[in-house]
């Protein structure tokens, strides 16, 4: 967890001392992006799957420079790693869930910040997916950068919560480290 830490605050120190000084100013009124997000599982999550990729289209309204109105739909996979349960080595099948997320992004020059929050519904059949319903609330809160006026690059975490255990009680959370490379259509 520290190296992907390191990795994330270092790629944004990066992103953030290349680009230039110049601000890039969103359109007021719509905004159309299509996002490619390669995404890490943290937690318990990351014991039974070792990466995932997804990709979405994002809705934004700019009511002024520095506040948007998003909403967001998509496709994230998960594929498994080896693991090991009472002595039984298996690989779990890939996950896959279709995230729709609304948000609310702040904007300050290049930086902004986006608070979001929606369903996840699991593509996967019912024998093999992991969570108790087809659909899950799934909340995310993203950091990022305007690189120009059509790419921007975004820090996530998601979890999706896939409710409580009834025999113990617990409840899952199934989060994600995410790189999200935006491309604005215009």
């Amino acid at each position: 967890m520290k190296k992907v830490l390191l990795l994330l605050v270092g790629g944004l120190f990066v992103i953030t001392t290349s680009t230039k000084a110049q601000t890039y100013e969103r359109p007021l009124g719509s905004e159309l992006s299509i996002g490619i997000s390669p995404m890490l599982p943290v937690g318990d999550f990351s014991n039974a799957y070792s990466f995932g990729l997804g990709g979405d289209l994002k809705y934004a309204y700019n009511f002024d420079e520095s506040i948007a109105l998003t909403l967001s739909a998509g496709y994230n996979n998960f594929w498994g790693k080896k693991t090991t349960v009472a002595g039984v080595e298996f690989t779990p099948k890939a996950q896959g869930f279709v995230p729709i997320k609304a948000g609310v992004r702040f904007s300050a020059g290049q930086f902004y910040a986006e608070p979001q929050i929606g369903v996840a519904i699991s593509t996967n059949s019912e024998n093999d997916r992991i969570t108790k319903s087809s659909s899950s609330l799934t909340y995310a809160g993203q950091v990022g950068v305007m690189v120009n006026r059509n790419f921007d690059i975004g820090f996530r975490y998601e979890a999706i919560s896939t409710g409580f255990n009834k025999s113990n009680g617990d409840q899952r959370t199934l989060g994600s480290l995410a790189l999200r490379l935006g491309f604005t259509i215009d």
